[in-house]
């Protein structure tokens, strides 16, 4: 076997037979499988937008089942049924499922179910100070430092269902016990176990896994062995600061989620903005699909009011730094100051009102902005309202502001990462201004002030269209096309705990381009099958960031004993990235992370400086990237 082959896995030949028996779904009827940490008690966007869906998919779809998996140990699952259902949110056929009250409901056959290793070695004993969280969970903290160092999970009668605990000897240990107390199987990592119980929960085929929430999505990607659909759905940004474009860091807690993209079947995004910036880090969206969120049934109204007050504007937001609401109010103040008189409403709750309220009061605007909290008739004051304002720094899809549209307000909104730029016809439907600058969009709105009545009727109706394509049945109708044509992709059993093992070429060359460099390995043992499916892998050292270079031109060696890869790489992937040092690897698509393997560079390699950037060989002998010294 040779080396290359070895490892990266068997040869192409031997993934297009398995690819032959590949999972394929094929129909809406499935089981379907929504996945988020937990349900909040104050329900935000994101978990509002899951309960849309879970009602779409039964009312226009054809699920088998529905459920939805949580992990919280907080979690009281019966009291949120019940409000769940009293609010509407959820129908009776939903099941909710979560972790720890599914594991206190089985029998130990049931538990041995859960793969996991034996548990051999001693539990430590207890120790610490304990908090009770509630009657099935305790936390132990160390007594000096404060620092959690055991979690007990418990039965209905007080014994112990599962420890984590941190064992000085071994590490970390999930241990998980049978009702008369002996241990049944532990794990290492939370992820595993929480993928032990996923893989045994999700025994119906076919189905379907749908994972809303960022903290989940970090984990299931690596159960290799699936034989569900895995469909991730994108809520926000990805991107650290969205704003400054689309190389720079991930946001910390999407960064295993990103470095293990392609093992999603299908990614959700809500705009094309959002695939783009994916697509420019090199990133294959091959598995990328536009899945917006919905609004209810009842938010578009084509038999608005139309006389309404021109200076009327709101917003549905909570009071929360990410909304910046007082960029509204300081856009306020500036129209009073050219006499121009705007009245803001500002409908939602949060922890920025003292500061807000201080605000108005310092800007002398109280008289023009009303903050009424949360309020039962959200609908009828849009419809009341002249336009609708948004000044977030980042969005996933603005289901408030599609709302507003929905009522006929006209949009006046931050040129925001993402969605105004895909939901806005500049002065058709409403407006888009520079993002993050109130004198233009107070510029903005002093224009559509002005505007004829015609005009503002036309921009009235064009935005109760442009809201209508995200109505539930339209929704259900790009959900419909992805799960028929929904294809689980064959994943490397490669343990994603195991950090890969270094290449070596036998020659190694950078040279300048005019907008990059062109990195050519000569790869003598390699399998001619494997060499176009590489990836080059660009990771930053120090900071939450990566690219890809893939679609290498091959040189294929004689008689098929190697080849020579050369990798494109454009200058523009570093534009973000002052300072940063970024090391070089190879990958295979949809192996994990850690299985990446580090490239060394041969004794006959040369440093190449290209556009302020060195390549160059590290004290111990890998390929790596940096600012030219």
């Amino acid at each position: 076997m040779s080396l290359i082959t070895r490892l990266f896995g068997k040869s192409a030949g031997a993934a297009e037979e398995r690819s032959r028996s590949r999972y394929l779904v094929g129909t809406d009827e499935v089981h379907v499988y929504n996945a988020t940490w937990s349900i909040p008690e104050s329900i935000g966007g994101m978990t509002t937008a899951a309960l849309r869906r879970i009602r779409s998919f039964q009312k226009f779809g054809r699920p088998l089942s529905q459920t939805l998996l949580t992990f919280s140990p907080r979690m009281d699952v019966d009291e949120v049924r019940e409000r769940l259902l009293a609010e509407g949110r959820v129908t009776e056929d939903l099941r909710l499922l979560n972790v720890w009250s599914d594991l206190r409901n089985r029998g130990d056959a049931e538990l041995a179910e859960i793969r996991g290793e034996p548990s051999t070695d001693p539990v430590p004993n207890e120790d610490g100070e304990v908090e009770r969280i509630n009657e099935f969970y305790d936390l132990f903290r160390d007594q000096k430092t404060g620092a959690v160092i055991r979690r007990n999970y418990l039965r209905v009668n007080g014994r112990p269902l599962l420890v984590d605990v941190r064992d000085p000897k071994v590490g970390r240990r999930f241990i998980l016990y049978s009702s008369s107390g002996d241990p049944i199987a532990e794990w290492r990592r939370p992820r595993d176990f929480y993928n032990a119980w996923v893989s045994s929960v999700v025994s119906e085929d076919p189905a379907v896994v749908i994972v809303d929430d960022k903290k989940v999505s970090e984990f299931i990607h690596e159960i290799s062995d699936r034989r569900f659909g895995l469909i991730l759905f994108l809520h926000g940004t990805h991107l650290r600061l969205p704003w400054n474009g689309a190389l720079g860091e991930f946001l910390p807690r999407r960064l295993e989620t990103m470095r293990n993209f392609d093992r999603f079947d299908v990614v959700g995004v809500q705009t094309r903005q959002q695939a783009a910036a994916i697509e420019a880090r090199g990133i294959s969206w091959d598995n990328v699909r536009l899945l917006t969120g919905e609004l209810p049934s009842t938010a578009v109204n084509s038999d608005v009011p139309t006389d309404r007050s021109m200076n009327s504007a709101v917003m549905v937001a909570n009071l929360i730094a990410l909304k910046r609401i007082d960029h509204a109010i300081r856009t306020v103040s500036v129209l009073k100051e050219r006499g121009v008189d705007v009245r803001l409403t500002v409908l939602g709750e949060g922890p920025e009102r003292p500061a807000l309220e201080r605000l108005i009061e310092e800007l002398g605007v109280a008289d023009r902005v009303e903050l009424p909290g949360y309020v039962h008739d959200v609908g009828a004051r849009l419809e009341t309202a002249s336009f609708s304002l948004l000044t977030s720094t980042s969005e996933g899809l603005p289901l408030a502001m599609m709302e507003s549209m929905g009522a006929g307000c006209v949009p006046i909104v931050y040129d925001i990462t993402y969605g105004p730029g895909d939901l806005v016809v500049q002065g058709d439907n409403g407006y888009v201004t520079p993002f993050g600058d109130v004198d233009a969009l107070a510029d903005q709105i002093e224009e559509f002030l002005e505007l004829d009545q015609d005009h503002v009727a036309s921009m009235r109706s064009k935005a109760i269209e442009t809201a209508a394509e995200y109505l539930p049945a339209v929704g259900y109708s790009r959900w419909k096309t992805v799960l028929c044509e929904l294809e689980r992709p064959w994943l490397p059993d490669i343990d994603s705990r195991r950090t890969g093992e270094s290449i070596a070429p036998r020659s190694l060359t950078v040279s300048g381009t005019e907008r990059g460099v062109e990195l050519e390995m000569d790869l003598t043992v390699i399998d001619g099958s494997i060499a176009p499916l590489l990836q080059l892998v660009l990771s930053g050292r120090k900071v939450n960031s990566y690219f890809l270079c893939s679609e290498p031109k091959i040189r294929s060696h004689a008689r098929g004993r190697g080849a020579t890869v050369t990798f494109a790489v454009p200058h523009e992937l570093f534009s973000e990235s002052d300072g940063e040092i970024f090391d070089v690897f190879l990958r295979r698509p949809r192996d994990p992370w850690n299985a990446k393997r580090r490239v060394r560079t041969p004794s006959t390699f040369s440093p190449t400086v290209s556009d302020s950037r060195e390549w160059y060989a590290t004290k111990y002998g890998n390929l790596s990237v940096r600012p030219e010294r």
